[in-house]
C-alpha cells in the first residue's frame, strides 16, 4: 500500500446501527457460551473506505528519502535542459547587413579593430588613429576640439563578434574570421588562388585547376608526371619555355586525407643568351608554402662531347625548391638556377637535354 495511501486513510467507528451494513456475532454474555472460547466481531468497512495500516518508522523513512533523491535527480535533470537550452541560445548566430562605413575608421578608412576609441558625442576612431592625435580632443567634432576620447569596450566587443568567411571560400577555405582580420587572414590563406600570367588571362584558382587550365587550350602547356626520388629524363624544345610537373597522386598521399598533388613550374629562360638559366618552382600560395611540405630539387643538363678532353659536358645544381603563387616561376629572384650554357643546346633546335629530381626535405 503507497505512503500517500497511509496518511490519508480514514478511521471510522465501530458502533453501529441496526440499518448498519456492518453485521456482527451475539456475545458470549447473550449465548450464555465460555469467554474464553467466544469469537470477537469482526466489522466489515463500507464500501469505497480503506483501513489505514501503520508502517514502520523505518520503512517510512526509507520511502521518504527514496522520493527526495528521485526529486532531485529530476530536478537536475531539469536544470541541465535549461542550461542545454540556454547555451545553444547563446551561441545562436544570426546573418544580418551593415554599412560598410560602420566598420571602419572615418580617420583612415581601414577596418575598426581593438582598441577603439569614442567621443562623448558618438565619433569613433581606431587604436592606430588615436596614437597619431596631438591632442586626446575628438578631430571629428566641429571644429576639431571636440569632446574627449575614451576606450568603448562595447565596440571593441562588437567588432569582435563580426565575422565573415574567408575571401577564398570558394577555392576551399571554410574558416571564418573577424571582419578587421580577413585582409590578413586572405593574405596568408593557403588556399589563395594562384593567377595565370599568360597574357591577357585572368584565370585564377588552386594548383590542381591552374595545372588543369593551363594544359588545355588556349595554352596547352606540356605536363609530365615525376615521382619524388626518381629522376625524370626531358628533352625540352626550343620553343618550350614553360613546362609543368605533377607529383603522382600516391606521391601525396602522406600530405592528409583529400590532399591535392603538388604542382610544380619548369621554367628556361632565354636561349640566346649567353647563359640559359632553367629553375624549378612549387606553385602554391604563400600561406600553403609556409605550412610546407619542403622540397629539394637536383638538376642537370648535358651537353656534346667536349673536343680537347672528348667527355660529355654537364652542369648540376642541387637546391631548395622555392614557391610560386604563379605558374611564371620567377618570383624568387635569389632562388638558385640552373645555368646552361648556351653551347650545351643540342643541334639545329637547340634542344635541351635535362634530368630532374625532385624529393621532399626532411624536417
Amino acid at each position: 500500500m503507497g505512503r500517500e495511501e497511509h496518511r490519508l486513510g480514514i478511521a471510522y467507528s465501530a458502533s453501529v446501527s441496526p440499518e448498519s451494513p456492518i453485521s456482527r456475532e451475539p456475545s458470549p454474555m447473550e449465548d450464555g457460551g465460555d469467554r474464553s472460547s467466544a469469537k470477537k466481531a469482526r466489522l466489515q468497512p463500507p464500501p469505497g473506505f480503506r483501513v489505514k495500516q501503520e508502517v514502520p518508522a523505518e520503512e517510512e523513512e526509507e520511502e521518504v528519502q527514496a522520493e527526495q533523491q528521485q526529486e532531485e535527480a529530476s530536478g537536475g535533470r531539469a536544470l541541465m535542459a535549461v542550461d542545454a537550452a540556454a547555451a545553444a541560445a547563446r551561441s545562436e548566430q544570426v546573418t544580418v547587413r551593415i554599412d560598410r562605413d560602420m566598420l571602419h575608421c572615418p580617420l583612415c578608412t581601414l577596418p575598426l579593430k581593438p582598441p577603439i576609441f569614442q567621443c562623448e558625442v558618438g565619433h569613433l576612431a581606431c587604436g592606430g588613429c588615436h596614437g597619431q592625435l596631438p591632442t586626446n580632443q575628438c578631430h571629428s567634432c566641429v571644429g576639431g576640439g571636440g569632446a574627449a576620447y575614451a576606450r568603448c569596450p562595447a565596440m571593441d566587443a562588437f567588432v569582435g563578434k563580426v565575422v565573415v568567411p574567408c575571401p577564398h571560400q570558394a577555392h576551399g577555405c571554410g574558416a571564418s574570421v573577424a571582419y578587421y582580420q580577413a585582409a590578413d587572414h586572405g593574405s596568408a590563406c593557403p588556399h589563395a588562388p594562384c593567377p595565370c600570367t599568360e597574357p591577357g588571362c585572368a584565370f585564377a584558382g588552386s594548383p590542381p585547376a591552374l595545372l588543369a587550365h593551363l594544359a588545355a587550350p588556349p595554352h596547352s602547356w606540356p605536363v609530365d608526371e615525376v615521382r619524388y626520388g626518381e629522376t625524370l629524363r626531358l628533352r625540352v624544345p626550343e620553343h618550350e619555355a614553360r613546362r609543368l610537373l605533377l607529383a603522382a597522386a600516391e606521391e601525396d598521399s602522406g600530405a592528409g586525407a583529400g590532399a591535392d598533388p603538388s604542382v610544380f613550374v619548369l621554367a628556361v629562360g632565354d636561349r640566346a643568351a649567353r647563359i640559359v638559366p632553367v629553375a624549378v618552382a612549387c606553385v602554391r600560395a604563400p600561406g600553403a608554402a609556409a605550412a610546407g611540405p619542403q622540397y629539394t630539387c637536383k638538376m642537370w643538363a648535358t651537353g656534346g662531347k667536349g673536343a680537347a678532353t672528348g667527355k660529355v659536358e654537364s652542369v648540376l645544381v642541387d637546391t631548395e625548391v622555392p614557391s610560386a603563387a604563379s605558374a611564371g616561376g620567377e618570383e624568387d629572384e635569389e632562388a638558385a638556377f640552373l645555368p646552361v650554357p648556351r653551347k650545351m643546346l643540342r643541334g639545329a633546335s637547340r634542344q635541351l637535354l635535362l634530368s630532374v629530381r625532385i624529393d621532399r626535405a626532411s624536417s
